[in-house]
């Protein structure tokens, strides 16, 4: 499996619509929900060829020429975890993911080298319609390395490294709130667009990340997970590495003026993820 960083949020149960907060209500009160290890083996059976060979939720859907309502809920699969009296859940959204992953695969490849690799031109059209119903993903995957402007979503405080010795090994994560999140974002918009004349992809990245932490209810709980990322780090990188406190210095830096000092503390940061997501490329 290529090693994968995720960006999840956990919804409040009372947060969901009528109809899938009375699903998912069952589903807890079954017992149902998925511990990390089940998710990963989960996503790992849920691949693009299950997806496209009529293995997966997704592909019996279409067969059986079902009605697309955005209600399946895969299945009803999804983390759940508990902050005091709350209840919040994650849904896997596994059929959405795939789509959109593929939409966004396309957009690398000239068009008519598509039929290459999905040859079954009834699964792609399936594939397009369920990545153009609207429905929001709780989870962003990004392969190889964790995107630089996933970090400003959190405070630097808000990391958590664990490696407990009966463990399955090492894990950094962020854990924060949606409202905060969102306020976080702002500011380093705000900051950025002020003071950088060249940074119409970082923008980008960033307003992406905004409009997409927007859709849920604020008092989510967002999490970025390096998730199989770690990897690709030691022990030690993966334990020193503050990726997310090097990128609030740039910030903060950029909005005392101190131009030089926010190039260097950004470009260590982009330089060491760069040599990682290199790792892709290695044969």
């Amino acid at each position: 499996m290529v090693p994968v960083a995720q960006l999840r949020v956990f919804t409040p149960l009372e947060a969901f619509p009528p109809r899938e907060r009375e699903r998912w209500s069952s589903y807890v009160a079954a017992g149902r929900g998925l511990n990390r290890r089940q998710v990963a083996e989960a996503e790992a059976g849920a691949t693009a060829a299950r997806l496209l060979t009529g293995r997966s939720p997704l592909a019996r859907r279409a067969v059986d020429g079902d009605g697309l309502d955005g209600s399946s809920l895969d299945g009803d699969a999804a983390l759940v975890r508990r902050a005091g009296t709350r209840i919040l859940l994650c849904p896997l959204q596994l059929d959405l993911r795939a789509a959109m992953a593929m939409e966004a695969f396309r957009r690398t490849i000239p068009e008519r080298l598509v039929g290459a690799f999905v040859p079954d031109l009834r699964a792609l059209d399936r594939l397009a319609e369920v990545s153009s119903t609207g429905r929001v993903p709780h989870i962003l995957d990004e392969p190889w390395a964790v995107p630089l402007h996933w970090f400003l979503a959190f405070d630097p405080e808000e990391r958590r490294f664990t490696d407990p010795p009966e463990g399955a090994g090492p894990r950094l994560a962020y854990l924060t709130t949606i409202d905060k999140a969102a306020e976080r974002l702002e500011r380093a918009i705000e900051v950025v667009e002020a003071t950088v004349e060249d940074g119409e992809d970082v923008l980008a990245a960033l307003a992406g990340l905004a409009a997409w932490v927007d859709a849920f209810d604020p008092s989510s709980l967002l999490e970025l997970d390096y998730g199989g990322v770690s990897r690709l780090l030691t022990r030690d990188e993966l334990a020193g590495d503050h990726t997310g406190a090097e990128l609030w210095q740039a910030v903060e830096s950029l909005a005392s003026g101190d131009l030089f000092g926010a190039a260097a503390r950004y470009g260590a940061a982009r330089s060491r993820w760069t040599h990682r997501r290199a790792k892709q490329h290695a044969s």
